[in-house]
């Protein structure tokens, strides 16, 4: 009789080892995937930040206006001041961004806290496109009418929205029609 109570609990203690076993394998891979993904996602976004980086370099603009010498040498006086300014910039707005983020989804979010964030974002963003149009004024002057037809659509190309960034948005979050605009000099 003794053997015939325990075999119950026997069955019923190895089917609760087998369930917390399958859990804890299940866990393990739902963390390993999540792992993966904000791994790759990360990857993602440093790719595509030097692939904009390299896409608007000396070089692309070389190839893609034929410019000169000449036109080469006047670009350099320009273009790395430019360039360390808008990274400067978007540096700046990520930092703001994510302070913004970490203000909303705190306990009790502080409304004047968040107000003066995007005031910052506002004036930052203000600059980038400042400085932009000043970049693209000092490079029209360099160019040829022919180069200059070519450098209006590559600028164009970059106020545009891009299909991908308006599907995702930046880091997964869907942006509304006309958000995006500008953001190829993001870092």
């Amino acid at each position: 009789m003794r053997t015939e109570r325990r075999y119950p609990w026997m069955i019923w203690a190895i089917v609760a080892l087998a369930l917390m076993n399958v859990t804890t394998f299940a866990t393990i891979l739902v963390r390993t995937d999540r792992t993966v993904k904000s791994g790759l996602s990360r990857l993602t976004e440093q790719t595509e930040s030097e692939s904009s980086s390299l896409r608007y370099s000396g070089r692309y603009f070389r190839d893609h206006l034929n410019l000169t010498r000449q036109q080469m040498s006047r670009f350099t006086e320009f273009n790395p001041e430019f360039r360390k300014n808008a990274r400067e910039i978007n540096i700046s707005l990520a930092d703001l961004r994510q302070q913004m983020m970490m203000e909303m989804a705190a306990e009790t979010s502080d409304t004047m806290k968040l107000n003066e964030i995007s005031d910052s974002i506002g004036r930052l963003h203000t600059l980038l496109k400042k400085i932009t149009w000043e970049y693209y004024l000092d490079f029209k002057e360099i160019c040829n009418k022919d180069q200059e037809a070519k450098l209006e659509e590559i600028f164009a190309s970059m106020f545009t929205v891009d299909d991908q960034e308006f599907r995702h948005g930046p880091r997964g979050f869907r942006n509304p029609p006309g958000r995006g605009q500008g953001r190829q000099f993001s870092n």
